[in-house]
């Protein structure tokens, strides 16, 4: 259970830094929340556990694009996969739990008896082309949080580009955002180089975020650096009586990030 505790843990500090699903709030089940759980369902992998116990309370949206496997959603949860299981006229022998699903689209299960079980992927319908609707989707149950990290690493600043009607400096606005997850980012990689960690699955949610830190730090810091030189210049440059629009006029960094990230 310790190591998938450190993991879940290391995870949740990554996400808060990075402010996801800053909105939202990332919480922990408590033990009325675990044991409630457990007299329902009965022994839970300490995995799935960890989970619950250091993120898994909440919607996370952003996180699992989508995918809803929180705590406070699991009676919605097993009442859409008793619809999914009916249609697909399946009863699983073993004991299982229901873990998510998404916009009613298919559901996630995993076997109560492996500490660190694989994840099943079942969909409302019969797959009628390949003939099995029950299939593995990852080997592991932290090998799926591996794959909800990296995209969110690769896909959460696209979300930048979605800025509210009322806000007026939209430049200003996008800057800010960039600078926060560059910032996070920092942290993170701070947090990596001080403390080595011997917990391999910690080890390989560090491996993911340095595959996107290294390939993207520079790009990030360069584009905020020149714009705010540019900004600078042309601020010098509208004091100049020879200014002129058609001359001066630049591509500002929201176009620029938007260019490379979106």
């Amino acid at each position: 259970m310790k190591i998938y505790q450190e993991y879940f843990d290391t995870l949740k500090k990554y996400l808060l830094l990075l402010e996801i699903d800053k909105k939202k709030g990332i919480v922990g089940c408590n033990d009325q929340d675990i044991e409630k759980l457990k007299n329902e369902k009965g022994a839970i992998p300490p995995a799935y556990e960890a989970y619950l116990r250091s993120i898994g309370k909440k919607f996370l949206f952003e996180f699992m694009d989508a995918e809803d496997m929180s705590f406070e959603s699991l009676d919605y949860i097993n009442s859409f996969a008793n619809e999914v299981f009916q249609e697909n006229a399946l009863q699983i022998e073993k004991d299982f739990f229901v873990i998510s699903e998404r916009r009613n689209d298919y559901i996630s299960l995993l076997y109560s008896d492996e500490e660190n079980p694989e994840v099943w992927i079942m969909s409302e319908y019969w797959d009628e082309k390949d003939g099995e609707n029950l299939s593995v989707r990852t080997n592991s149950f932290t090998a799926l949080m591996l794959i909800f990290f990296q995209q969110t690493l690769r896909n959460h600043t696209a979300s930048f580009h979605f800025i509210p009607s009322t806000i007026k400096n939209k430049e200003a606005y996008f800057r800010e955002k960039y600078q926060n997850w560059l910032n996070g980012l920092k942290a993170i990689k701070s947090i990596i180089d001080q403390y080595p960690n011997d917990n391999n699955l910690i080890n390989e949610l560090n491996k993911s975020f340095l595959d996107y830190y290294l390939a993207n730090e520079e790009i990030i810091t360069g584009s905020l650096n020149k714009s705010e030189s540019v900004e600078k210049k042309e601020a010098d440059i509208i004091t100049d009586p020879s200014y002129s629009p058609e001359t001066a006029k630049k591509k500002g960094l929201f176009e620029k990030l938007k260019d490379f990230f979106g």
